[in-house]
């Protein structure tokens, strides 16, 4: 997969201490104008567009501006990656807390996994954020933290206490290699172009995790 390079520092302009943490509302909105241009020149031109520059001129904020709020490209892509993942996750635990508790497992479980699929493919950028965030962070680095807690927490682990026929806590460690199972095939199904290998691999997917999910609520 294309490795991207760093975007070279300016050499004034760029805080010493490193990239700001916005407490204002109007340094918020200018983050997340920032983050919204980066998403938008993923979607129609690919990531390779973002720079600073075109951001500069996109918003209208200065390029020392930008690097006050983020170190570097990588991490405004990284930012911009994070950010799908989010809207993606409050969408299925929305939808997570309306299932009917009545409703089988398994029929649950087909149900939440083609929302969070169907919801990422609405996401014009998601696909192209993702291809360059595993070119960007290790994988280890997005396991145990960040999305996949956000995962596991808003989603994963809900879902099981909703609908699992078993008593107790589910073992973190089980709960962890769910995740990470489930969301490596959920990325290589959504950085798969062609329609008709997608399609195979949505079935691949929900059989894992039917078998992995009877295996945790057992």
């Amino acid at each position: 997969m294309k490795q991207f390079q760093l975007l070279p520092k300016p050499e004034a302009g760029a805080p010493a201490t490193g990239p700001v943490v916005p407490r204002q509302k109007r340094a918020q909105r200018t983050r997340t104008a920032l983050l919204a241009a980066a998403e938008a020149l993923v979607a129609t031109e690919g990531a390779d567009a973002v720079t600073t520059t075109r951001l500069a001129e996109i918003t209208g904020v200065s390029v020392g501006t930008i690097y006050r709020y983020f170190s570097d490209r990588e991490q405004l892509l990284l930012a911009a990656y994070d950010g799908t993942v989010v809207r993606i996750v409050e969408t299925c635990g929305e939808a997570l807390a309306d299932l009917d508790p009545g409703m089988p497992m398994a029929a649950a479980a087909r149900k939440l996994l083609g929302l969070y699929l169907d919801t990422a493919e609405t996401i014009p950028a998601h696909s192209g954020l993702l291809a360059a965030m595993r070119a960007l962070r290790p994988i280890e680095a997005d396991q145990g933290g960040g999305n996949e807690a956000s995962i596991v927490g808003d989603i994963v682990a809900p879902f099981l206490q909703k609908f699992s026929a078993g008593s107790g806590a589910v073992d973190p460690s089980r709960l962890h290699f769910l995740s990470v199972l489930m969301g490596t095939l959920v990325d290589l199904y959504l950085v798969t172009p062609d329609t008709s290998d997608r399609t195979g691999l949505r079935e691949e997917i929900e059989a894992h995790m039917l078998l992995a999910l009877e295996r945790l609520s057992g």
